[in-house]
């Protein structure tokens, strides 16, 4: 049997969100392939259309087209929206196992926090007296920290893409929430016999 290719589709709850996860998952994928000896074809994550805080009607719209084009649809959303991924996969609970809840504790700047090198790398001028917490979930609101990470700068959005290509995928393997995200596409990767 020879090589599978695998597709990937990603809807995020909006722009920054999108601009970080996208080169973090290509990264989580590549690292993941690696566990398997046969290996798979990856070209990238691909964006969906719309966001995951639409109207539901067209994020279910959006996620039963991009169920019949990809292997595994990634939904992402904040802790406090968690339901909305699980009202999803009743709606397709045919291809539930094929959905993959993407949903950090608070907001996805905390994923951004976590690792101090990547931090310093976007943002070499930034105030030596901030430290990364050691919980990243538990920052209160990670926005705002993050913001002051990257020298309080209007438009540090420009740098979440470059915290995606960066950000250590074993200090990100500390979270837990990001740990819960990376199991549960390690077992649609299984389940679809990538892994």
């Amino acid at each position: 049997m020879g090589r599978r290719y695998l597709s990937l589709a990603l809807l995020t709850e909006g722009a920054s969100d999108q601009w970080f996860l996208v080169p973090l998952v290509d990264r989580q994928i590549a690292e993941l392939a690696l566990e398997t000896p046969l290996g798979f074809d990856y070209s990238g994550v691909v964006a969906g259309e719309c966001f995951t805080v639409a109207q539901r009607d067209m994020v279910v719209r959006e996620v039963a087209n991009l169920l019949r084009y990809f292997d595994i649809v990634m939904i992402h959303h904040d802790h406090n929206e968690r339901a909305k991924v699980d009202a999803i996969r009743e709606r397709f609970s045919d291809d539930a196992d094929r959905i993959v809840a993407l949903v950090p504790v608070r907001e996805t700047e905390a994923w951004m926090l976590a690792d101090p090198e990547a931090l310093k790398e976007a943002a070499p001028t930034r105030d030596a007296a901030w430290e990364v917490p050691y919980d990243v979930e538990k920052v209160a609101d990670p926005k705002v920290m993050l913001r002051a990470a990257l020298g309080g700068r209007r438009d540090a959005e420009r740098d979440f893409g470059r915290l995606g290509q960066t950000v250590a995928l074993d200090a990100l393997g500390k979270v837990p929430a990001y740990r819960r995200w990376t199991t549960e596409l390690r077992r649609a990767l299984e389940r679809e016999r990538y892994l």
